[in-house]
């Protein structure tokens, strides 16, 4: 055989008469494990909202030293719509915590 980029390096096998064991079901992991990352997950989501819903409309983010070099990134950063934008944001992801803990549901 020839060996190159798109060659055929190995025979091709052949089906098996018997296929063996059927595949097991999937395991899934413990009860208190799923639990404690749903609890995880929509804590890190309403916090990551929250900070993100109000962090625009603060100091911090006016007076941001970063962008002091670049004066036009800055002054679109300080525009209302940015800001509502950004704070937009972080209320889709406030919403895809709660909607996570609201539909969480066990697997078995």
């Amino acid at each position: 055989m020839e060996v190159g980029p798109l060659k055929q390096t190995s025979p091709i096998p052949e089906p098996e008469e018997h296929p063996g064991q059927p595949v097991p079901p999937t395991a899934h992991p413990p009860l208190w494990a799923q639990r404690l990352l749903l609890a995880v997950e929509v804590a890190i989501a309403l916090w990551a909202g929250i900070l993100v819903l109000v962090l625009p409309w603060t100091r911090l983010w006016t007076g941001n030293p970063l962008l002091a070099a670049w004066p036009s990134i800055k002054f679109i950063c300080n525009l209302t719509f940015t800001r509502g934008l950004i704070s937009g944001i972080g209320l889709v992801d406030i919403w895809i915590g709660a909607s996570d803990a609201v539909h969480y549901r066990d697997l078995r």
